[in-house]
């Protein structure tokens, strides 16, 4: 049967730990750069050595993120970081920036890499691209679904999905919004979540506005990802890696939903059963927002959905009777203990704390059961009949540390002890991964004056493997009838056999090899003025400029292009089906299998290596990463013509409003349409719709024709051009706005 590998994070020591010992098959974990999750508590080069030594003791891989995009002044650094995780052993890297991607897999070719979520790989010519480009594992966006995961699992390169955890509203590597707005870039490891923040659902219709109800104000917070009840449906997709979101995520959290997945993944291969339904309670009080099976089973709207709560929601337990003071009386539902961490959620904001002092009938207790009516002292206004949930369980939290810090995980391994007459006796060692090592005693083997040492003696001490990290799986004795040998020196040799043994797994590797980087480059400089469209009116406005190349969005395409073909198609962020012709804009990799396309800023370059890449792939045009400041973007085209001696086809993106996101979740059809069928077409009528967050910005909502919705800023923005060509995207402008606008670069 096919392994599937368990890969559970770790952001801290403790949390690795919790991880090895609860069962997982691999960890990912972040250093302290060029990692998405930059307030983990992140290894430095010491931590690091000590997490590989630790992991691969155990067996277990370790996959280091540096999965964010990387500036042309920080290039340096990230491969000097790389080499030496590559110098230590680590089995792998997780990779965003394709210009960091391609320099490593040239520079160090025999160093598996992994492309991150964050590239945004979602389709067959993306999977095949970066397969034929060096990629060993792609991690597939949270929004493909079980029967895409099907297909893409047999494209020859291994396949790595989200089982449990935090979904991200945007697609991932798509999301700009947090670092418009709040300077927090997800794309470098910053995220501030904004999709975790309040919002109004509004709506435009001619000039009036109003705002639609909705369940609650939390409009774009997903539940958390749990398919552990799909544990089989997953296998048999094929999938390679089952990945537990949670590097920012405490060790008792990491502990628990790694034993449930190992416990899963065991009684499947054993052709067992697993009632997933059975620990969803343990499961909710370690951190929940409520679960979903997210995108990958066809889960939306409210399956998908928490508006009424961004953080961990707890397991009802009560609710408030009286207070009086500051003591306040709960009847239970459930049990609560001394130490228990609750939340009493009331109408003018949640108030939490730790028992400390328990209750139940005047007298001190450490715990009371369901039906019990207790009291604790805490401060605060607490409306009688408040919910009072339970957020952490002591008891609980105790089982999940001894989990792990009693170091139940075993590695087993093989003995064979050979004792001949006059030769010092010899131990061989060996693991199941191949280790192998043998070593002899430091005396030889006597005659015995009245008996010898029975085999069972021998066996008895090879078998105290003591605080090291093996046990003995089976052990050979291979000797003379009549032999005598110290006890002390069987030990002996057997804590140095152990000790060898755990050397050879936890060692660097011996044996690396080292490339140089190398990319010819040659690409014509462009000229002109490039425009995208959203509207007929606006490819209508802009015919007369001959000079002008216009590109329309999908939709539009389809009605233009018969009429006007020489019309470029503006493709779409999500793309699911093939390019119409060579005249055309992208945000994807698998347009690279095309030809003569324009990368939006969308495909997040960053430096000129990643520049390189794309020309050297075929790409006519680069916009470069809206992440660049004026000055990044000078050291990008700098850099580019000293290292690969020509300007570099780059066009300048003067004029356009951004999307901050683009997602699978439509709020407008979770408002209007509830659990009815998506694909609604509100998002294309004549009302518009729009959020409004708490300090009154509305930002425009937009839906494609496959309904993905994308989350527009709330103004324009102009910038001042860098190259001799230019590039302007209009959305709801119109005509007259539209020639208003172009007629200020344009002069024909």
């Amino acid at each position: 049967m096919r392994k599937v590998e368990l890969l559970a994070p770790a952001g801290s020591m403790e949390a690795l730990v919790a991880a090895v010992q609860n069962g997982c098959d691999a960890v990912y974990l972040g250093g302290t750069m060029f990692g998405a999750r930059a307030y983990a508590d992140n290894f430095d080069e010491a931590g690091m050595i000590e997490a590989l030594r630790y992991a691969h003791g155990y067996g277990v891989k370790v996959y280091v993120t540096m999965n964010t995009l990387i500036f042309e002044s920080e290039m340096e650094k990230a491969i000097a970081y790389a080499k030496f995780l590559y110098e230590q052993g680590v089995d792998a890297l997780i990779i965003q920036d394709l210009g960091l991607f391609d320099v490593l897999h040239q520079r160090f070719p025999d160093l598996e890499l992994h492309a991150s979520t964050q590239m945004h790989i979602h389709n067959e010519a993306g999977i095949h691209l970066m397969r034929k480009a060096g990629v060993k594992r792609i991690v597939l966006p949270r929004e493909t679904t079980i029967e895409e995961v099907q297909r893409l699992t047999k494209l020859g390169v291994e396949i790595e999905v989200f089982v449990q955890g935090a979904l991200c509203i945007s697609y991932s590597g798509q999301c700009l919004m947090s670092a418009k707005k709040l300077q927090r870039s997800g794309n470098r490891g910053a995220c501030a979540q904004m999709c975790r923040m309040k919002y109004r659902l509004g709506q435009i219709d001619g000039d009036d506005v109003s705002y639609i109800p909705t369940q609650g104000d939390y409009l774009l917070s997903p539940k958390d990802l749990n398919t552990l009840a799909r544990i089989p449906e997953l296998i048999a997709a094929g999938v390679t890696s089952f990945k537990i979101e949670g590097r920012m995520k405490r060790p008792a959290y990491v502990a628990q939903m790694t034993a449930y997945y190992r416990q899963a993944l065991d009684a499947y291969e054993n052709h067992c059963s697993f009632a997933a339904d059975s620990v969803t309670m343990d499961m909710k009080k370690v951190f929940h927002r409520g679960f979903s099976e997210g995108h990958m089973f066809h889960q939306y709207g409210d399956a998908l959905m928490n508006p009424v709560r961004p953080n961990h929601m707890g397991v009802t337990i009560g609710k408030v009777l009286f207070k009086k003071g500051k003591r306040i009386s709960i009847q239970l539902s459930d049990t609560l203990r001394q130490y228990d961490g609750i939340r009493f959620l009331c109408q003018n904001g949640d108030v939490g704390c730790v028992v400390n002092k328990l209750y139940e009938h005047h007298r001190l207790v450490n715990h009371a059961d369901r039906g019990a009516v207790v009291e604790i002292e805490i401060d605060g206004v607490i409306p009688k009949g408040s919910v009072v949930v339970k957020t952490s369980d002591v008891v609980q939290l105790e089982q999940l540390r001894q989990s792990y810090e009693t170091k139940p995980r075993r590695v087993p391994v093989f003995m064979s002890l050979t004792l001949k007459m006059g030769k010092a006796p010899a131990l061989c060692v060996w693991d199941e991964e191949g280790h192998q090592c043998v070593l002899e005693g430091l005396e030889k083997a006597t005659k015995p004056q009245h008996h010898g040492i029975a085999k069972e003696r021998f066996m008895e001490q090879l078998k105290k493997c003591g605080n090291t990290i093996f046990e003995a799986a089976h052990i050979e004795i291979l000797c003379d009838e009549e032999v005598m040998i110290p006890i002390k020196v069987i030990n002996d040799l057997r804590r140095r056999a152990l000790d060898a043994l755990y050397e050879l797994r936890t060692s660097p590797p011996q044996s690396l090899s080292y490339g140089a980087y190398e990319r010819h480059v040659h690409c014509e400089t462009l000229q002109g003025c490039y425009i995208r469209v959203h509207k007929e009116a606006q490819a209508q406005a802009l015919k007369q400029w001959d000079s002008i190349h216009t590109y329309a969005e999908a939709s539009l395409y389809k009605k233009l292009h018969v009429m006007h073909p020489d019309i470029g198609y503006a493709g779409k962020r999500v793309m699911k089906e093939d390019y119409p012709n060579s005249h055309f804009l992208f945000s994807e990799i698998g347009a690279l299998a095309e030809k003569d396309g324009i990368a939006e800023h969308f495909m997040n370059v960053t430096n000129s290596y990643a520049a390189a890449f794309l020309f050297a792939h075929g790409v006519k045009g680069i916009i470069l990463s809206h992440e660049c400041d004026d000055e990044q973007i000078t050291d990008i085209q700098t850099a580019f013509k000293q290292r690969y001696g020509c300007e570099g086809s780059f066009l300048s993106y003067i004029y356009g409003t951004e999307e901050l996101m683009v997602m699978k979740h439509c709020p407008i059809q979770t408002a209007l349409k509830q659990k009815q069928a998506k694909d609604c077409g509100l998002c294309r009528g004549k009302r518009k719709y729009f959020l409004s967050d708490i300090h009154g910005h509305r930002y425009p909502l937009y839906g494609d024709e496959n309904c993905h919705i994308h989350i527009m800023d709330d103004q324009p923005e102009e910038h001042p051009p860098h190259t001799k060509a230019i590039f302007l995207s209009f959305y709801d402008e119109t005509a007259d706005e539209v020639i208003k606008l172009v007629s200020k670069y344009v002069k024909e």
